[in-house]
């Protein structure tokens, strides 16, 4: 009997999941007549693509698209590399602090970013970055260093030091055995790392939103906001909008789920 109230709750929580996507995806191929039918239909009568076109062609979607890949991957390139010493530091030398410092990094995950957002606006307003692509990029590294060094550390834990002693025995140097033992072990680490970062700087609302005020450097986070207007929203392309924005993460966690999922467990259990 426990069983079988385990398999019902479990169902109950994936329909609550999967419910809202599935339809996000059924209105987004609906023409404007079947979208709010009584009783509703949750298929399309009439499948069409109109919906997606218009949303290509809407506005600045286009330009919110690149301006979203760019932010992403070039916050995912620093940030990797960032968090890859960082992590590196933290965890192979020894130091005064290096405890404190390791709270330090997890305890400002802990934050929730609107605590942080109006003293990080400030900042980049007295340093002009402000709609710029450099001051939601240093925005996005405030959340994504501290992620990718605890994520990369998970990993690094896991490598024995003996083999780094070893090449330190063969004449390496500290750098040395960093690049030639622990970075080719590390490859798994890095598509989690950046598969976790770029998650997470694509989906990001807040930031993209007090720090990108002038339309041309929105990222598709904000400037999906642009199908919601002051009298009317157009459901059909907002949906089809919100799917396209979200198939790029979909694509990435399908690739890479399992590195995802390990850097998750075995962030969450190390020490």
């Amino acid at each position: 009997m426990k069983k079988v109230l385990w398999i019902i709750g479990l169902c109950l929580i994936i329909f609550f999941l999967l419910f809202p996507f599935f339809q996000m995806l059924s209105t987004s191929f609906k023409p404007p007549n079947e979208q709010f039918t009584v009783p509703v239909n949750f298929f399309p009568k009439t499948f069409t693509l109109i919906n997606y076109i218009q949303a290509i062609q809407f506005g600045e979607f286009a330009r919110y698209f690149i301006n979203s890949v760019f932010v992403c991957v070039l916050t995912v390139i620093i940030a990797t590399v960032i968090a890859l010493f960082g992590a590196y530091g933290v965890t192979r030398i020894e130091f005064p602090g290096r405890k404190f410092i390791l709270i330090l990094i997890l305890f400002s995950q802990i934050f929730c970013l609107a605590a942080i957002v109006i003293p990080l606006y400030t900042m980049l307003g007295k340093l002009n970055l402000v709609n710029k692509y450099q001051g939601l990029i240093i925005g996005f590294l405030t959340f994504s260093i501290p992620t990718g060094i605890w994520l990369f550390r998970s990993f690094i834990v896991k490598i024995p030091i003996t083999l780094e002693e070893a090449a330190y025995v063969e004449g390496a140097t500290k750098i040395g055995s960093f690049w030639k033992i622990t970075v080719p072990l590390l490859k798994p680490a890095f598509g989690a790392v950046s598969a976790y970062i770029f998650i997470l700087s694509w989906q990001e609302f807040l930031f993209s939103l007090v720090i990108m005020n002038d339309q041309k450097y929105r990222t598709l986070s904000v400037g999906i906001m642009d199908f919601v207007g002051q009298y009317e929203t157009n459901w059909g392309n907002l949906m089809a909008a919100s799917v396209l924005i979200t198939l790029p993460v979909l694509v990435i966690f399908l690739f890479m789920q399992k590195q995802l999922i390990s850097g998750l467990v075995e962030g969450a259990i190390k020490e």
